[in-house]
């Protein structure tokens, strides 16, 4: 399923700014995520990873809070900037794919409540402190399931 091209309508994004590629990208983060990622996650970055792209961030309508996916190069670039010694623990457990422009951070792993896309504070990585959001990428962008979750204080 292209998600991209079914993304709920409640979550909204400017189309101009999504590009497919960033296939060496999306290897490196198979190479060294720490955790098995799903198809749908990786899909989703073959679909909005090319050349040049942070990822979108998809504004809830209506609500003025939004939430930014990360590229593969983005995602990237962020595990050299939150792999700090004082995170290991939650860094070798997770994937983090997102945030929230402010000081939310996005990411996917087994908390408490199973595995799936949960947030959790920038400053203070942990499961102890996460939230799940939904189960799958698909759920959350296609089915809504979580939005109110992903994008509430």
């Amino acid at each position: 399923m292209n998600l991209i091209e079914n993304i709920n309508k409640r979550l909204v994004f400017d189309k101009d700014e999504i590009c497919a590629g960033g296939e060496n990208y999306i290897g490196e983060i198979i190479r060294v995520s720490p955790i098995p990622l799903p198809k749908d996650y990786i899909e989703f970055l073959k679909q909005v990873s090319g050349e040049d792209s942070y990822g979108p961030e998809f504004e809830v309508e209506d609500e003025g809070s939004s939430i930014w996916i990360w590229s593969a190069k983005m995602a990237l670039e962020k595990l050299e900037e939150f792999n700090q010694p004082f995170n290991q623990e939650f860094i070798s457990n997770t994937w983090l794919f997102g945030n929230d422009l402010g000081d939310l951070a996005y990411f996917l792993g087994t908390g408490k409540d199973g595995f799936g896309l949960y947030r959790t504070s920038e400053s203070r990585l942990s499961f102890e402190n996460a939230e799940k959001i939904s189960d799958t990428l698909t759920d959350f962008l296609v089915n809504g399931v979580g939005i109110d979750t992903a994008t509430s204080l």
